[in-house]
């Protein structure tokens, strides 16, 4: 069995605390904490509930005036056929209504009907000051009578411990039969040993550990959302084979979300806290600020993956609020100057002729996008390329990417950067560029990482590049999670959102291994600040200013601390790496649809 640990009597750490107490008055399972947290004296009051007949028992414990004040609760459960007493206990640091120490001690007398003489005798004080002090009570807690004040202080928990005066006086009051019960109980019954220490029991919680995902199942993003759930769902197989976090399995809570629309995400956010969700996740989503808001609210560490910006600014503009939101890759600022980057690179490397100095950016106006237009028109300007955004109306429902591709065409047009990362809406800009007839490269964003894209463009898919900010490297590790994800759903997993969502769960059951209190999201955050990780997506590290992980682009990086922006061209079906830095698989090949052209 191991050996007991002895009870600490010294001061409490003010660290809080939720125990299971056994009528040995051995401690069970902490649900919250250390065993160190958890004070001796208030071991024995649990103790002695099973010696009384109640249920539960709320109150203010402070063992002297120089102490920290603890809000406590207790309560009896039945699990089965083993009882055992909850013991939860948190610090705070101001009494409710601006009550002083000596004023909540006036409020517990009153409780018993003392007067203002005897409430003075019991507390050494004057008559005068007495009655002064009952005067503030009452006018702060608004209360018109005494009466009313021991009503409302009995309903709240509004009861000091040690008890104030003589514990006759609460004998009929829950408090006092239980302080009564531990006075009785404290020489001869209470233990002050701890159980034995044993792995997976004393730290478990009552209930799994929850994480929750607002991922799209149906309607636009559901391909993607299909890969979102997948890898999250490897991730907590290989987990809870292992033992869970502390031997507390995980499990998911999944709620289905409109990535375009503000109410469902609000709705989606609400379910997942409503729910008990530990940490909540989520891809992409239009309207990614009212996700941070709730989020941010609820003090709950989130992840995500909006790629944003503006959101990663957001987050370092107000950490007091966004100090729990993380995004698990780097922003979407860097996309189109890695794309006039990557057009020079090619043309200096000698694997393409331009057909023209002009290159298109497609975008909608999504207020949370930002991919850098300015920064690229600079560039561009100085290596002697013309950059034009075209913007895109309607949505793929009404063809608005295929006009979009129609307008961008009007004249010659090297190469063409779709701005959006849906498989639907690049699907239908890819076809129309196929379809033209145009020598026009297309070079699209994330979207293409989801094998749906391929199976349904088939050879009209050949060529496409494409670039993502994390992405699967095609090393030993990324090739045996695709082996292990083929195994598990019967298909090849994607080359972004799939690893994404495999690493992210893994990240967050470190966290939650490294944080002694599983329950403090303080805590949780700081173990996902504190070290970087590496996935099969590359290595996350989100000490950074926005908490965003970090990335960079082109040749000059270091991957140990960042990922790599990952451009991708699909090649005879398959999926090339061919600009990553020392991730690189494979150099850039002329689709078969395109002739080299005498331009530039």
């Amino acid at each position: 069995m191991g050996r007991s640990v002895r009870i600490d009597e010294g001061p409490w750490s003010g660290a809080p605390f939720v125990v299971r107490v056994r009528r040995s008055g051995q401690l069970g399972i902490i649900e919250r904490g250390t065993p160190d947290d958890v004070p001796v004296e208030l071991v024995r009051l649990a103790t002695a509930m099973f010696r009384t007949s109640l249920t539960k028992c709320s109150f203010l414990w402070r063992p002297n005036s120089d102490a920290m004040l603890c809000r406590v609760t207790v309560e009896l459960h039945t699990d089965g056929s083993v009882d055992h007493v909850l013991l939860a206990g948190e610090q705070i640091t101001e009494l409710p209504h601006g009550l002083s120490g000596r004023e909540l001690e006036v409020l517990t007398l009153l409780v018993t009907g003392r007067g203002n003489v005897q409430v003075a005798e019991d507390l050494f004080i004057s008559d005068r000051t007495a009655a002064s002090h009952i005067k503030n009570v009452l006018q702060k807690l608004g209360m018109p009578t005494r009466t009313a004040a021991a009503t409302y202080a009995l309903d709240a928990g509004l009861l000091q411990v040690p008890l104030p005066g003589a514990t006759e006086y609460y004998a009929k009051l829950s408090v006092g039969r239980l302080v009564r019960a531990a006075a009785v109980d404290q020489s001869s019954t209470v233990s002050t040993h701890r159980r034995p220490s044993a792995p997976g029991i004393i730290h478990r919680r009552r209930r799994k550990l929850v994480v929750g995902a607002a991922v799209p199942r149906t309607g636009l993003g559901r391909d993607d959302g299909r890969e979102m759930l997948n890898g999250l769902q490897l991730a907590m197989d290989e987990i809870n084979a292992a033992g869970g976090v502390r031997g507390r399995e995980v499990k998911p809570l999944l709620v289905d979300v409109d990535v375009t629309s503000s109410v469902s995400v609000r709705s989606a956010f609400d379910q997942l806290l409503s729910g008990g969700a530990d940490v909540l996740t989520s891809g992409y989503l239009a309207a990614q600020d009212v996700a941070h808001e709730i989020a941010g609210d609820s003090g709950i560490p989130y992840l995500h993956a909006a790629t944003s910006g503006v959101m990663e600014r957001a987050v370092q503009n107000d950490l007091g609020r966004f100090g729990h939101v993380f995004q698990v890759c780097a922003s979407d600022t860097s996309y189109a100057p890695a794309f006039v980057s990557y057009m020079q690179s090619l043309c200096d490397a000698g694997h393409w002729r331009s057909p023209s100095k002009r290159l298109v950016v497609l975008q909608k106006n999504w207020s949370h996008v930002d991919f850098g237009v300015s920064a690229a028109a600079s560039l561009a300007e100085e290596s002697g390329w013309q950059l034009e955004v075209v913007p895109v109306t309607g949505s793929n429902a009404d063809g608005g990417w295929a006009r979009a591709v129609q307008q961008a065409l009007t004249e010659p047009a090297a190469a063409v950067m779709i701005g959006s990362y849906f498989v639907e809406d690049v699907e239908q800009a890819v076809l129309a560029l196929h379809d033209s007839g145009s020598p026009t490269l297309a070079y699209a964003i994330y979207a293409p990482s989801v094998p749906a894209f391929r199976d349904r463009l088939g050879a009209a898919a050949e060529g496409v590049l494409w670039a993502t900010m994390t992405g699967t490297y095609s090393d030993t590790r990324g090739v045996a999670f695709s082996r292990r994800y083929t195994r598990r759903f019967g298909v090849r997993p994607g080359r972004s959102h799939a690893g994404l969502a495999y690493d992210r769960m893994h990240r967050i059951a470190l966290a939650w291994r490294m944080s002694e209190d599983l329950t403090d999201p303080g805590e949780v955050a700081t173990a996902l600040r504190s070290h970087p990780y590496r996935g099969v997506n590359g290595t996350y590290n989100f000490d950074t200013p926005g908490q965003a992980a970090q990335g960079f682009a082109g040749p000059v990086g270091d991957p140990s601390l960042a990922q790599p922006q990952l451009i991708f061209q699909i090649q005879d079906g398959a999926q090339v790496i061919v600009s990553g830095g020392p991730f690189t698989t494979g150099e850039f090949r002329l689709p078969g649809s395109l002739e080299m052209s005498s331009g530039r």
